[in-house]
């Protein structure tokens, strides 16, 4: 089991908006609101604070960070990804996973042969996609796009074993 304290990232920072401490945020989840709440962001390197106001612009999102009150402290902060602690997300139900929890996990199918590890999750707007690179174990040197369907594709996901089972052959 991985530790509490992992470090998961919500999103990238850009330049300050306004005079206040305001930031404009890259946020790589679906709900900016979500952000408000987290008791606690973090960059990489300190404690950042609490994001305590969500503007929603035309086209973008800016969020302020309780304490950074100015332009020049939120100049600091340009460009830094911003993160909470695995600790603060809210727990699932039994049969739910967070989409980084499967990365690096044995991709294997119906047959039994290893297909690679998910590299990364990648989303296209109808459906997720698992990108699957080849492993030493893996059945060949292939890399795969894998369609996130529950339960078409995905038959079941085994995070104590590392693993997840797929509707897939080798040879697609």
């Amino acid at each position: 089991m991985r530790s509490s304290d992992r470090k998961i990232i919500l999103g990238k920072l850009g330049k300050p908006h306004g005079l206040k401490g305001f930031l404009y945020i890259r946020y790589y989840g679906d709900d900016p609101e979500s952000l408000l709440n987290f008791s606690q962001v973090f960059s990489e390197d300190a404690l950042l604070g609490k994001v305590d106001k969500i503007a929603e612009l035309t086209d973008r999102t800016t969020i302020h960070i309780s304490g950074i009150n100015t332009r020049d402290s939120a100049e600091l902060l340009r460009d830094k990804e911003i993160y909470i602690q695995e600790s603060q997300l809210p727990q699932l139900d039994n049969d739910e996973v967070y989409l980084y929890q499967l990365e690096n996990l044995v991709v294997k199918n119906k047959q039994d042969e290893i297909l690679g590890l998910v590299d990364y999750v990648m989303p296209t707007g109808a459906n997720d996609v698992l990108v699957v690179k080849p492993s030493t174990d893996s059945v060949d040197n292939k890399e795969r796009l894998i369609p996130y369907l529950k339960p078409q594709i995905i038959e079941s996901i085994r995070l104590d074993e590392g693993q997840i089972i797929v509707i897939w052959p080798s040879d697609y």
